[in-house]
């Protein structure tokens, strides 16, 4: 009797399928990438081996030539060889550079040893750098070094020498530093080196001559720094065409170091962008001594969205609005003057501008920890008569005109447009409606919901029997308006001349306000010709506050505030258009 035998007809699962095609694939793409970087690096040494062979190719070729034409043509020491060539070979496109220097060995004294050594230059530094222009991969460049000494004795000669120092900020020596010698005297040529470790570029046995040698140094990335032909443009440069004496050494040191980026952002007191304004940016660096030219000396204009990007070196600048449209009203953060810049660094200020008058004075309040103080009453004084108090930090916007739409909607009985500048009843044929009417003003936008309104102020005509009153509204949409008076409905009104605007409108961008005029008398209508609001925000600087429109003479100064001593200062107005004051309080 035969026993029947059961096999399991069990295949694989879509799930195990998709998961095993997975996990193949992950092992598949893992090992393409380690084939793949293996080639990369074979390719890359073979392609390295091929550089350094041509480059033993050149130095072997330098080896086999008379010590005298051991130099760089058009330059110094002089010389057979290119400053720098284009090599093709096997498909490579390589890009060599050819550097050679006479090198004063401590071995029979230098030339700023005790006694000196009169014949300096005791054998050449020859370097070779060479890149691979066309390579697929990115393959560092290569250089080669060889020193090679002369069959006979130097000789003394009536050259000199120079050594050219390249500091940064701090007085670091910056190595690799990129130097361009021109020797102006004839025969001219041109010497293009970099510094060593120590920050140095040593030249041994080069021709004498008196401000003979224009120097100029930068670094990829750095500021530069170069010297100055003395005459008539400069007659007292800071760093003059350097001289060259017979067995003596010349030293001379620059300044870079890393550039440093400025960002300008000009805009009104709404945040908005002030395009195309110009200004200029001076340093206290100085390239010439009497009569003082600054190195840095930069007139230019923000751009269509009011932003200007430059890149500057570390200095001390003055930035000045020397566009006749426009006055400094505030910055963010405080502009120092001058403001500091150190290397590699980012530096942005917005500035907040105003149209321009006559002559205008900007007064900054700081404590003693150099904080901006909100909110001290600055009075200014002209003899004795007081001229203006205003506030730091407090900006106000004012409406004194509605006609020719200048308003989101109104009711029929109410007319902007008869005289300009004032909001009245609408004579009906030589009467006014004697019902509630009203006008709705278009939408402000502060520019910013971080806002603080702080009060609302009208002036006008208002009779007896007759009233002027407002609600308001504000938002961050631009378009939810709820008008509502003190306590937050549409119940009450704002009814006095000035009130403190409620809290439950703060931190809103826009704002709107609605004018409700009534008569008990239909022959008398109350008329309104101005409203103020009064506001800080994060559009301008929370201390500094602008008067404009000054006469010239002698102004007293008073700034007050609560908890700080009273603080009191004159200042003259005079030729100038733009004047700051700088206040600081103690307590």
């Amino acid at each position: 009797m035969k026993l029947p035998i059961n096999l399991p007809n069990k295949g694989f699962t879509l799930i195990e399928i998709v998961l095993g095609i997975f996990i193949i694939a992950f092992i598949s793409f893992f090992i393409f990438n380690i084939f793949q970087n293996i080639n990369r690096v074979t390719l890359g040494g073979r392609l390295t081996l091929q550089l350094l062979s041509l480059l033993q190719d050149e130095m072997e070729k330098i080896r086999v030539l008379n010590y005298e034409d051991i130099g760089i043509q058009g330059g110094w020491p002089p010389g057979v060889l290119p400053r720098e060539k284009i090599i093709n070979k096997n498909g490579l496109e390589v890009k060599i550079n050819f550097y050679i220097r006479n090198i004063d060995d401590s071995r029979d004294g230098t030339i700023t040893s005790t006694p000196r050594d009169t014949a300096p230059a005791d054998y050449k530094l020859v370097e070779i750098e060479g890149e691979i222009l066309n390579s697929p991969l990115r393959i560092k460049k290569q250089t080669l070094y060889a020193l090679i000494a002369p069959k006979t004795v130097e000789a003394i000669t009536r050259n000199g020498s120079m050594f050219v120092q390249v500091i940064d900020a701090e007085g670091k020596p910056i190595k690799d530093a990129r130097i361009k010698v021109d020797y102006l005297n004839e025969p001219q040529f041109t010497i293009q080196d970099v510094t060593d470790v120590w920050g140095v570029l040593r030249l041994i046995d080069i021709p004498t001559g008196i401000n003979a040698y224009a120097i100029y140094v930068t670094k990829e990335g750095y500021s530069s720094e170069r010297t100055y032909q003395k005459g008539e443009e400069y007659p007292n440069p800071v760093i003059p065409y350097q001289t060259v004496r017979s067995g003596e050494l010349t030293t001379v040191t620059f300044q870079i170091d890393l550039l440093s980026k400025l960002k300008i952002k000009t805009q009104n007191i709404f945040c908005k962008s002030i395009p195309n304004v110009l200004f200029n940016l001076q340093g206290i660096k100085l390239i010439n001594t009497d009569p003082p030219i600054s190195k840095t000396n930069i007139t230019t204009t923000t751009n269509e969205n009011g932003e200007k990007e430059l890149d500057i070196e570390f200095d001390s600048y003055f930035l000045k609005i020397s566009d006749l449209r426009y006055v400094l009203n505030s910055s963010l953060p405080f502009l120092e003057d001058p403001f500091n810049v150190e290397p590699n660094k980012i530096y942005s200020y917005t500035l907040t501008l105003k149209n321009n008058s006559p002559k205008n004075l900007l007064v900054s309040v700081f404590d003693e920890a150099g904080n901006l103080i909100e909110g001290a009453n600055v009075n200014l004084f002209k003899g004795n008569n007081l001229i203006a108090t205003q506030k730091t930090g407090e900006e106000i916007y004012f409406e004194d005109d509605w006609s020719s739409g200048k308003y989101s909607s109104l009711s029929l009985g109410i007319d902007p447009q008869t005289f300009p500048g004032e909001v009245q009843l609408k004579d009906l044929g030589g009467f006014y409606s004697t019902s509630t009417e009203w006008l709705i003003s278009k939408e402000i936008d502060f520019g910013t919901f971080n806002i603080n309104y702080k009060k609302f102020s009208w002036s006008g005509n208002l009779p007896a029997g007759t009233s002027i009153k407002f609600q308001l509204a504000s938002n961050n949409d631009n378009s939810t308006w709820n008008f509502v008076g003190p306590d937050g409905t549409s119940n009450t009104y704002f009814e006095t001349q000035e009130f403190i605007i409620p809290s439950f409108l703060q931190n809103k961008r826009y704002l709107r306000y609605k004018i409700y005029l009534q008569t008990n008398d239909p022959l008398i209508s109350p008329s309104l010709d101005k409203i103020s609001i009064s506001f800080s925000s994060a559009c301008f600087s929370s201390g500094e506050t602008l008067f404009q429109n000054l006469s010239p003479g002698e102004y007293y100064l008073e700034v007050i505030k609560e908890g700080y001593f009273f603080y009191t200062a004159t200042t003259t107005i005079s030729d100038e258009n733009f004047y700051h004051e700088k206040v600081i309080l103690t307590r």
